[in-house]
């Protein structure tokens, strides 16, 4: 579990290697562009490596952007080739970049980033994975509710 905690915090280190203008640009990326960020998850491995001791930690660095149908990248592992906390932090970190803002689009909306999670479990996602992070996203959700209730009652 510290692995995760530590991974999902440092998944994204190599997009030091990638440049601002690349990360911040207001516009579609390029082909040229998109193989420049597609580097960041081995420069990030490469990176580290000096400084975390953890093979856990440097995986989930490393693999995060790979697919459940074996789409990603870098490697284009597939399903349980891809280490489970890198699947656990790289949806999650999907998600956030769903409900977050970026240069090139407005956020979604909690419902639709949960619809999309559903719409890619079993070909980006995996499916258990996206089931558990849509499961805890509603029931956080639905706390303020609930206590709300059970003040009332």
């Amino acid at each position: 579990m510290a692995a995760v905690a530590l991974g999902s915090v440092l998944h994204d280190a190599g997009k030091l290697c990638v440049p601002e203008a690349i990360l911040s640009k207001p516009a579609p990326l390029t082909e040229d562009e998109w193989r420049i960020v597609r580097t960041h998850p081995v420069a990030g491995e490469k990176l580290l490596e000096r400084y975390v001791d953890s093979h856990e930690v440097l995986s989930i660095v490393r693999f995060h952007h790979e697919r459940w149908d074996g789409r990603g990248y870098p490697e284009g592992r597939a399903q349980a080739e891809i280490p489970l906390a890198a699947r656990v932090v790289g949806t999650a970190d999907a998600y956030e970049a769903m409900i977050e803002p970026r240069p090139y689009r407005l956020r979604r909306t909690k419902d639709q980033a949960l619809l999309e999670l559903t719409a890619h479990s079993g070909s980006q996602f995996d499916p258990d994975c996206a089931l558990a992070l849509s499961e805890l996203i509603r029931e956080d959700s639905d706390e303020p509710a609930s206590r709300a209730r059970a003040a009332n009652e």
